[in-house]
């Protein structure tokens, strides 16, 4: 089974004008209310695969938490929910349709309560079996000590499950001492993990992630350069095809659920590369979360991967 671990969720509200204007009155042309929070895009292609074996755990309270919850039930989605008494946050997107400008305003999460997080943490251990894989995924609200994912990986992997970490910042470097089955990362993030200035040369990030021994398996993302992978010590370069991007908003997220749900059914790291990749492009298309057969099928054939 797939465990998602979504400890800051949000109601992402996108909101379609047509030439904002700055102190007047301006009327969406269209809006849509989705599941937001890293945890929540990262189920996404197994919502549209159909794929069942997972499970989400998270936080919701308030009457944002509330909405939440009706949107989780109304689409069957699997979570395992943790009541809090604060309320949940709000991400809004507002998209000039005429400039194709994008302005994102995400709230703060919630306060967490100390028993709260034991609850959580709790329901977590006793769900997850050996073998399984734990996504932890995006940023901690209020009242989570920054060295949470630390403790629950190493918690979680004394029960022989495989974890994945994807965040950033201070919660990124704690969760990585307890060396996580695999981590995803940016490049930016990278570098300055291991304390190198910037570089746009793949030659030196790819030496850089060659020599990095403290996790066994990382994926470093390069924007429209692809990324580069090692795993099982094989060291990859994905190669990927130009796009028009239109909003590339969850498409970090969506690429590592793919990439664990082809991993989990069994399909070899290289294809789960390509598929997850190709995932990822198709969000791109869209204004907002979404994947498309026909292009994941186009993708796939144009995204490359080669050992180095």
């Amino acid at each position: 089974m797939i465990h998602v671990i979504c400890p800051n969720p949000a109601l992402d509200r996108t909101l379609f004008l047509s030439n904002f204007k700055p102190n007047t009155v301006n009327r969406p042309t269209f809006t849509k209310e989705l599941l937001g929070g890293k945890g929540f895009n990262v189920i996404r292609p197994f919502i549209h695969s159909n794929f069942n074996n997972y499970q989400v755990h998270t936080f919701l309270g308030g009457f944002i938490g509330i909405s939440l919850e009706k949107i989780v039930s109304d689409n069957n989605i699997k979570c395992q929910i943790t009541n809090i008494k604060d309320n949940n946050r709000v991400c809004t997107i507002t998209i000039d349709e005429s400039t194709h400008d994008t302005y994102q305003v995400y709230e703060n999460g919630p306060n967490i309560q100390n028993s709260e997080v034991t609850e959580f943490i709790n329901n977590i251990e006793l769900s997850v079996k050996s073998e399984d894989y734990i996504i932890f995924s995006g940023s901690l609200p209020s009242g989570m000590d920054s060295s949470f994912y630390k403790k629950t990986i190493s918690l979680l992997q004394n029960k022989n499950a495989k974890c994945v970490l994807d965040t950033s910042g201070d919660y990124l470097k704690n969760g990585i001492e307890a060396s996580p089955w695999l981590v995803k990362i940016n490049d930016e993030e990278f570098l300055e993990l291991i304390g190198e200035q910037h570089t746009d040369s793949i030659e030196n990030i790819t030496k850089y992630i060659k020599s990095f021994n403290k996790v066994e398996n990382i994926i470093v993302t390069l924007g429209k350069n692809g990324m580069i992978a090692k795993f099982n010590q094989q060291l990859f370069k994905v190669n990927q095809p130009s796009i028009a991007a239109i909003n590339p908003i969850a498409s970090g997220d969506i690429f590592l659920g793919s990439l664990i749900q082809y991993i989990a059914q069994g399909s070899t790291f290289v294809d789960s590369l390509k598929y997850a990749c190709s995932c990822a492009l198709t969000n791109c298309l869209y204004w907002y979360p979404n994947l498309n057969d026909e292009f994941i099928k186009k993708f796939i054939k144009e995204v490359t991967v080669e050992e180095i």
